[in-house]
């Protein structure tokens, strides 16, 4: 039997700093921290980020290799330009999503095996392999620091082997972006999205 995970997505196009920063269920933390950053959509991601992980984790801290981590809690959180992704889970667990756009066949053939470039026909299904690839690597705990060639893509919905363990993947397409959800071991899941709105 599959069980069900929720991708929970906010997406940010036309969403400004001002919009957001003034929302009473923000933390007032999370708004300083805010302000590092010099771009206003960075400012966005960031907020919508933080929101996710007080609302559905509580408190976390952040791991020696730069990952979000709760107690007793798993989670992961990604984000591109127009859209932040959240995913609770029962175990380890990555997301990735990417804007589908276009991209060089130069780089395709860098990040991708053989096997993986030979399934690549469009932009879109670069970005099939692309967010795999992440969503593995952030469930596994490292992140990318091998050839992005030597990371697993394959299959985009099913199980695969990586550094010794058995992940279970799945692909998913929402408006204009590829999410790509992996977690540690071998049971299936299908992926629920949800849209969250902030305003």
């Amino acid at each position: 039997m599959k069980g069900k995970l929720s991708v929970f997505i906010y997406l940010s196009d036309g969403v400004s700093y001002g919009d957001l920063k003034g929302v009473n269920f923000i933390a007032e933390a999370d708004r300083a921290s805010a302000e590092r950053y010099v771009k206003d959509e960075d400012k966005v991601l960031h907020l919508v980020s933080a929101y996710f992980k007080r609302k559905y984790v509580g408190e976390w801290t952040v791991s020696a290799s730069g990952k979000p981590v709760a107690r007793n809690k798993y989670f992961n959180v990604s984000h591109c330009d127009g859209a932040v992704v959240f995913v609770p889970a029962d175990g380890d667990v990555g997301v990735d999503v990417e804007r589908i756009r276009e991209v060089d066949a130069g780089l395709k053939k860098y990040v991708s095996s053989e096997d993986e470039f030979a399934s690549i026909s469009t932009d879109e299904d670069f970005f099939d392999v692309w967010t795999a690839k992440e969503s593995l690597v952030k469930a596994e705990g490292s992140g990318i620091k091998k050839k992005p060639k030597d990371i697993v893509a394959l299959p985009l919905n099913g199980v695969k082997e990586f550094s010794g363990e058995k992940y279970f993947s799945r692909r998913a397409r929402f408006s204009d972006f590829v999410i790509s959800v992996t977690r540690k071991g071998e049971e299936p899941f299908d992926i629920e999205i949800q849209e969250e709105s902030l305003l």
